[in-house]
């Protein structure tokens, strides 16, 4: 927690390394979600509610309403602009699949961007001395990244439904944003490394703290697959109720956490047990996705009845 009040009370912000500035917009846009959280009900719900739970004014969450209610205020009217099909979740993994692509590329081909960023983020590094992670480590958190990305893409072609229901753009805007600065964040503070093994052949190396996070990652992926796999077969709006379903409201999103834990594990510094840039990731994760579980939560109890739901936790289990 130290370092990260002191990458926020950074005199200058010209000084901050590559990584801190992915650690800047992960913070920044986690408090952002969190600071909506103290505006009053409807203006929350209006700026954060999508999909199916994104209630029309003077309308309860998870109501059904007959004919869509007038819009009631100025921020009814500013987010009933810019809004777009939920379907395009689908253009975030597009991103994180081009992004992981993209970057292998110029690992492989010694490119210059690639080449450029890991150049700051080294010098960076060597004026404030701080661990930065092995060769493998990196590379495999590359690959897992890729792997994520790669199933979530084909589970929005071929799992998941797709449908109608709205987003407003600037959840699109942040979410495309976010996979950006997580396609840097998986590699930047194995920058060393990278420019080192391209002047020389660099040892694969596997640590006992690397299998073990790639293991847990690929347990959370498989289960968050069959998560998603589940809420496909259901008839629409149907109270999810077999497998983690059964303790949780929402276990899909406590795997994403999960996923993104154990690749901060896998990428963590030499001496670290972390990576702070993709645990910084983990804390928007968090933020984001415990708001979206709250608003699931609540169009349940609506729909379905606040007894449906007695004896699971929200997201997180014995926690929230």
């Amino acid at each position: 927690m130290d370092s990260i009040s002191n990458l926020l009370a950074a005199p200058d912000l010209g000084d901050l390394s590559p990584a801190e500035w992915c650690q800047v917009f992960f913070i920044f846009s986690a408090s952002s979600v969190v600071m909506l959280q103290l505006l009053p009900d409807h203006m929350r719900r209006t700026l954060l509610d999508y999909g199916a739970r994104r209630a029309t004014p003077n309308q309860a969450p998870g109501q059904k309403a007959e004919v869509e209610a007038p819009k009631a205020g100025f921020l009814d009217v500013l987010t009933s602009y810019g809004q777009l099909p939920h379907a395009w979740f689908i253009h975030f993994y597009i991103a994180s699949v081009s992004w992981s692509i993209f970057w292998g590329w110029q690992f492989l081909s010694k490119g210059t961007v690639m080449r450029t960023v890991a150049e700051m983020q080294h010098r960076s590094a060597v004026a404030t001395p701080s661990p930065e992670v092995e060769l493998t480590g990196t590379l495999v958190a590359w690959l897992l990244m890729s792997s994520q990305g790669a199933r979530r893409l084909f589970e929005c072609l071929f799992v998941m439904r797709r449908g109608s229901s709205p987003m407003w753009v600037v959840h699109w805007a942040l979410g495309l944003a976010y996979y950006t600065a997580l396609g840097v964040s998986v590699w930047i503070q194995g920058s060393g490394a990278i420019l080192q093994s391209w002047e020389s052949p660099r040892p694969i190396r596997f640590t006992p703290q690397i299998i073990i996070g790639a293991a847990v990652f690929g347990f959370a992926g498989a289960q968050q697959s069959n998560c998603h796999r589940h809420l496909a077969s259901l008839k629409k709006y149907t109270l999810p109720n077999e497998g983690w379903f059964r303790y949780l409201l929402c276990p899909h999103y406590t795997f994403e956490c999960l996923l993104y834990l154990s690749l901060a594990v896998v990428a963590a510094p030499t001496g670290c047990v972390f990576n702070r840039s993709v645990l910084c990731s983990l804390v928007f994760v968090l933020a984001n996705l415990g708001t979206t579980a709250y608003g699931t939560k609540v169009w349940y109890a609506n729909k379905f009845g606040a007894d449906k739901l007695a004896g699971k936790r929200t997201m997180i289990p014995f926690v929230f």
